[in-house]
């Protein structure tokens, strides 16, 4: 999924950052270590990271001229580890632009915070940086990824659709994808399944009297006609059984 990068000239460090983002379970999920920024140079041309975490002070190349060099070859995001608060270096890292400063020893929450929010970003920038990308599901201009989603929900709404199975059919972390859909929808994962629920659960009181509606909320994917029931009087306004009375074809 994400790429990331880290470069530090301590071993002990650069093997406790790796170990602690990887424990915290973000879609950086490739993730390599450079020992100082020469090496980290040379690992940029066929590892091509989303993402780079650099030390300052390191020996042979520092981490601001790693960046330099880094931002020359298109690489954008980066985040700084100093064991100085020293106003230079933070000068110098904003005019680079780099996306953080953060100070050793790491705060643990600071850091995976960070990395949840860019990775946000990282795959929002994916989808909708492409105007090739940019499809029409109904009156909403969404990404590929959501189309995806959507036409998967169209097709198995009547499954229990968890976020890790919404994850899986669009390749993301299970974490993002649902807030990566409502920010481009508007609504959540959910809300959009049971209006696709509730849809069909209209077509079925329309069209067919004989079924009972602890049938329709099992044919629809609830578990049980009390969540049915609870679900459609929000959506509709009304219980399932008012609605097919309200909508049955008069008789001859």
């Amino acid at each position: 999924m994400l790429k990331l990068l880290i470069v530090d000239d301590e071993p002990i460090i650069l093997a406790g950052i790796k170990d602690l983002i990887e424990q915290a379970n973000t879609p950086f999920d490739r993730i390599t270590t450079a020992c100082d920024g020469i090496e980290a140079i040379e690992m940029l041309e066929y590892f091509q990271p989303d993402l780079i975490i650099t030390d300052i002070q390191m020996p042979g190349m520092n981490g601001l001229e790693f960046i330099r060099q880094a931002k020359a070859k298109g690489f954008n995001r980066f985040i700084i580890l100093s064991g100085y608060d020293m106003f230079d270096y933070a000068q110098n890292a904003i005019r680079l632009q780099v996306v953080e400063y953060l100070l050793k020893p790491i705060n643990e929450s600071q850091l995976h915070e960070l990395l949840r929010r860019l990775a946000i970003a990282i795959l929002d920038q994916r989808q909708t940086g492409n105007p090739e990308e940019g499809k029409k599901q109904g009156t909403i201009a969404v990404s590929e990824h959501v189309r995806m989603l959507m036409d998967y929900i169209h097709t198995n709404y009547m499954k229990d659709i968890s976020l890790s199975d919404a994850g899986n059919v669009v390749g993301m972390h299970p974490a993002y994808v649902g807030q990566i859909f409502k920010k481009e929808t508007g609504i959540s994962i959910v809300h959009y399944i049971n209006t696709v629920r509730i849809a069909k659960a209209k077509e079925l009181l329309n069209n067919d009297e004989t079924l009972s509606l602890e049938k329709i909320a099992s044919c629809i994917g609830f578990e049980n006609r009390r969540t049915f029931y609870k679900v459609f009087q929000k959506h509709v306004g009304q219980t399932p059984g008012d609605y097919r009375n309200l909508n049955r074809a008069p008789s001859h």
